[in-house]
């Protein structure tokens, strides 16, 4: 009778908990086809032809610059494009023939990132918040973050022993992600596999950026950062109440612990964590400009901390307990992306996964290491399994924490680096006490809505975007669309410039001539857009070209050709509107901050739903809440068009 009574309890107990042992635990997936499989035979980032970029340049500023400045523009490139630029162009052929392991852009691009000495926070990293588990009860802190730190592992553990599926485009999945897909392409050498991959039209990304995915940190150094990347931890780094702690999740043979074990070491943090002072909170320094920061670093270690910073920097990744319980977005935004006083953060991981007292979840991540597609795939991955797996359950009673899991990195510090917490963290409030923002959602349109209209959806958005800073300010200016060029060997992004000739003629159109026949100047914008990103994605763009051709021209020490210097050329590469979409269910929202004084920063979502935006300005130049009225407005405008003309 007592068996019979005991194993009825352990039947209750785990009732809605994960069925996964062994292997199957230990990984989150054992895919045929290995991780980097594709990686040897994958297309290198192809240089445009310089006619070509030029062409794309005029066409871009035609459409945002006065006509005097584009006069004067087309005269500086025309002259480049017959003095300067072709040797450059050959040169930078040369380079890249010359360095066949890499894409033109890709040092370049870390050198850029490496090299800005602003601090990291808001001006480079961004955030994305994960969707709501579905079922409520699991939205709990405790329980969302030890269950995404297995899911994490999990990945880890996949992508160390390449086994993790390789990121693969497939045009049409229900024929080409198929049995026979994988069997013919496991089958080809590394070297053929992305022709085999091509046969079935599916496209294989490039997955360099997925090795600095875990176990990193950008570490401050004068003039130049370096990256950082420890691949032997077995810990992930926890901060509560600005104290970091050191947290066992593989033990000594490398495999994952039992979900338990995770569990109970953060419930040990969250029931015991003492509180740091204000002046004892370390993370704040990593939102100094960096090379305050890379002085204080330095002064960190002569004070005795060289191993805690090594345990911080090599950690698998950060999870950062917050205590906010709040709803209201502006308020989440502002933790989110500032981290207020920075002091339960580290800006530099390579990411920090925020998890609030609601249980909301959330990625802040460092942005020189990779681009949004290996972390969005971590998202995706953890979401999923999370979501599928639940590891452990809220009606668990945590274990008796193992003392040996869990290790309080606490600094020694003197009064002066107690004085350069506290100045970190006045300077980091007043120099965002400016920033601003506001969201938007529209229901009155969605992705499968805008689809039946044969239109693009990203092409409505951005367009609205359009309309709503030109119904604002009356003018017309440089926009950025961040494109992924992960079709390439070691491809990063390329800017598709989102504010073209069709959307001038159909917001001057709608706003100013007051329209009702705007179909085919609404097909324009659509066909335009879909050509800028197939030609971005394509590594056709012109920015990173342009880039590539300056830098040779520096690396040759080459006097910089006057173009560079043109106001036309400045002009053009002020974003005031820098846009970035993030479309996946997994996603409830996201953003940036602006990348000029007098910008917005837009991360919005178009999903099945709902449109969405995460708004960001500098309020002493733009005011975001204005901007999201705007663009409300500018949605329920074209909403008129599009059900009119369906």
């Amino acid at each position: 009778m007592l068996r019979s009574s005991n194993l009825c309890r352990s039947i209750v107990a785990s009732r809605g908990k994960h069925a996964l042992v062994g292997d199957d635990y230990q990984y989150l997936e054992k895919s045929e086809i290995p991780s980097y499989h594709f990686q040897k035979s994958l297309r290198r980032l192809p240089i445009p032809k310089l006619p070509d970029t030029v062409n794309r340049y005029l066409a871009s500023s035609k459409a945002v610059l006065s006509p005097d400045a584009y006069s004067k523009t087309e005269q500086a490139i025309r002259s480049f494009e017959a003095n300067e630029g072709p040797k450059l162009q050959e040169a930078l052929l040369e380079y890249d023939k010359a360095h066949r392991d890499t894409s033109y852009i890709s040092e370049p691009w870390f050198d850029m990132y490496l090299r800005a000495r602003v601090p990291v926070a808001v001006n480079y990293n961004p955030f994305m918040m994960y969707a709501p588990d579905p079922d409520p009860k699991f939205n709990d802190q405790l329980t969302r973050a030890t269950n995404l730190a297995v899911s994490y592992a999990r990945i880890k553990r996949s992508l160390d022993e390449n086994l993790l599926g390789p990121e693969v485009f497939h045009m049409n999945p229900k024929k080409s992600d198929t049995k026979l897909f994988r069997t013919v392409c496991k089958t080809l050498p590394p070297s053929l596999s992305w022709f085999g991959a091509v046969a079935f039209k599916a496209f294989p990304l490039d997955m360099s950026q997925y090795k600095s995915l875990f176990c990193g940190s950008r570490i401050p150094k004068k003039e130049k950062d370096v990256l950082y990347l420890d691949a032997s931890q077995k810990h992930f780094v926890a901060f509560y109440k600005g104290i970091p702690y050191a947290v066992r999740i593989f033990d000594d043979s490398g495999r994952l612990l039992d979900a338990e074990d995770v569990h109970a070491s953060l419930a040990w943090i969250l029931k015991n964590g003492k509180e740091a002072a204000p002046e004892e909170s370390v993370g704040s320094l990593t939102s100094l400009d960096r090379d305050s920061w890379a002085d204080a670093r330095i002064e960190l270690e002569n004070a005795g901390n060289g191993e805690k910073l090594k345990k911080i920097d090599g950690g698998l990744f950060a999870i950062c307990l917050d205590d906010l319980k709040t709803e209201e977005h502006k308020r989440l935004v502002q933790s989110l992306l500032i981290g207020d006083d920075g002091r339960n953060r580290w800006f530099d991981k390579c990411f920090q996964t925020i998890i609030d007292a609601n249980g909301q979840a959330t990625i802040n991540f460092e942005h020189s290491w990779g681009d949004g597609v290996a972390v969005l795939r971590l998202m995706e991955e953890s979401f999923k399994d999370t979501n599928k797996n639940h590891f452990v359950s809220p009606d668990d009673t945590p274990k008796a924490y193992n003392p040996a899991h869990v290790e309080a990195l606490n600094f020694k510090l003197t009064d002066s680096l107690k004085a350069k917490i506290s100045e970190a963290q006045k300077t980091h409030v007043s120099s965002n006490a400016d920033l601003d923002f506001a969201t938007m959602e529209f229901e009155g349109l969605n992705r499968d809505l805008i689809k039946k209209t044969k239109l693009s959806p990203d092409s409505v958005m951005q367009l609205a975007i359009q309309m709503a800073f030109y119904s604002l300010y009356k003018e017309f200016v440089p926009t950025y669309e961040s494109c992924s060029t992960a079709a390439f060997l070691k491809g990063r992004t390329e800017c598709m410039r989102s504010a073209t000739a069709a959307t001038r003629a159909a917001t001057l159109a709608i706003l100013e001539e007051n329209r009702k026949d705007v179909r085919q100047l609404l097909t324009d914008c659509s066909a335009q857009h879909f050509q800028l990103v197939k030609e971005a994605s394509m590594g056709q763009g012109y920015d990173r070209h342009l880039l590539g051709l300056k830098i040779t021209a520096q690396r040759l020490s080459q006097p910089i050709p006057d173009f560079f210097h043109d106001p036309g050329y400045t002009r053009m590469g002020h974003f005031v509107l820098s846009t970035s979409t993030l479309s996946t269910e997994t996603i409830v929202f996201g953003g940036f901050g602006p990348v000029v004084p007098d910008g917005f920063g837009i991360g919005y979502n178009v999903v099945a739903s709902k449109l969405g935006a995460v708004i960001s300005s500098n309020k002493s130049k733009r005011d975001a809440a204005s901007f999201s009225a705007a663009l409300h407005n500018s949605l329920d405008i074209l909403r008129g068009h599009l059900l009119e003309s369906k």
